[in-house]
């Protein structure tokens, strides 16, 4: 090697790599965790394993079962993932490339941009206001020649804004070349379920996942849904065996359960947040999820103070984000420590 040649420091990461995805991490102790958006469970799980089922690598196939029946699809339709963010990834790596890109609504669930990223694609922003309909004729205008994912977030988070159905068709119909995804990670909170839209055409896939609605984060099980050779492109660009065998067993036990009364305590409770932060001085927007989204200058100065009431609650640089928690004696305290929190910083 000559002098002058300049050697490079050991291997280069992807490009498209960036921080890793951390959970804002409260700045007291907190013991009312309302800023990740997990749900409420219905109840306690036991799990019990037999040595056999621990020995073998575990099928996911009675899983996507129950799944088809829960959703009114067949069993060929269902691709279980480890959680919807591994079926995010797994379309940004079977879809996007260097020389395609993806339509996303901004601001969205960060992790989207993230992963087409990754994957080498480029990203195309179209703006989504808080409280406003899902931007169909921007996301239509943004798609390009070489556009090969369009997502639909519904509702979208952080904001609770959704799309609807005709919106959805008419993204499938207008981009016949791209996949329009569907992101239904909030669906059961919200008034309509896209799903049937979605399925009705070639191109389109719908995610769902058991960490909102059925309360249970902690077993990284998700849904892709689908027609079936789409579904086999994304199982190709996936881990073959995405979920545990414990996660799995849980699975099939939550998905019989009935949500209604944890989703009408979700609905009840983000009217009252709504006109609570408003009255508090905050934009909150209308909300379709299990969240509220409120504009406020001061938001981190509100997740800090609200954390010092032993609550915790995210913020986006100008705007805060509070999960519900379906939980009469928790949203009560939520509402005080809101109150509290907004005397002091807003005033």
């Amino acid at each position: 090697m000559s002098p002058s040649t300049t050697r490079r420091a050991g291997p280069r990461p992807n490009p498209g790599i960036q921080r890793p995805y951390r959970d804002q991490a409260p700045t007291a102790p907190t013991d009312l965790r309302l800023a990740g958006n997990e749900g409420q469970p219905a109840a306690a799980l036991e799990l019990r394993l037999g040595r056999d089922r621990l020995r073998r690598y575990p099928s996911t196939a009675e899983v996507a079962g129950r799944a088809a029946e829960r959703f009114g699809v067949a069993a060929d339709q269902v691709l279980v993932t480890a959680g919807a963010d591994d079926a995010l990834l797994r379309i940004a790596l079977a879809f996007l490339a260097p020389g395609r890109s993806a339509v996303v609504p901004s601001p969205t669930f960060e992790m989207i941009p993230r992963y087409a990223t990754v994957a080498g694609g480029d990203v195309v922003e179209v703006p989504w206001e808080p409280g406003a309909p899902y931007p169909l004729d921007a996301a239509l205008g943004a798609v390009r020649e070489d556009s090969s994912l369009v997502y639909v977030v519904s509702p979208n988070n952080p904001t609770g804004a959704v799309a609807t159905a005709a919106d959805v068709l008419r993204a499938c119909d207008e981009a016949p070349d791209a996949l329009v995804v569907v992101d239904q990670a909030y669906g059961e909170f919200a008034d309509e379920d896209l799903t049937g839209a979605a399925l009705s055409r070639p191109n389109a896939v719908v995610l769902r996942t058991m960490s909102k609605a059925y309360g249970a984060a902690g077993l990284r099980v998700g849904f892709a849904v689908g027609r079936p050779e789409l579904l086999r492109v994304l199982e190709a660009a996936g881990n073959p065996y995405p979920c545990a065998a414990p996660s799995l067993d849980a699975a099939l036990q939550l998905l019989g359960t009935d949500l209604d009364a944890s989703i009408e305590a979700v609905r009840a409770e983000r009217v009252v947040l709504v006109e609570r932060l408003r009255a508090l001085g905050l934009d909150a927007a209308p909300s379709q999820g299990n969240f509220v989204y409120a504009r406020t200058p001061a938001a981190d100065a509100l997740r800090v103070r609200v954390a010092e009431e032993g609550v915790a609650i995210r913020s986006f640089g100008r705007a805060v984000r509070v999960t519900c928690p379906a939980s009469a004696r928790d949203f009560q305290r939520l509402l005080t420590a809101l109150e509290v929190a907004c005397q002091e910083v807003l005033s």
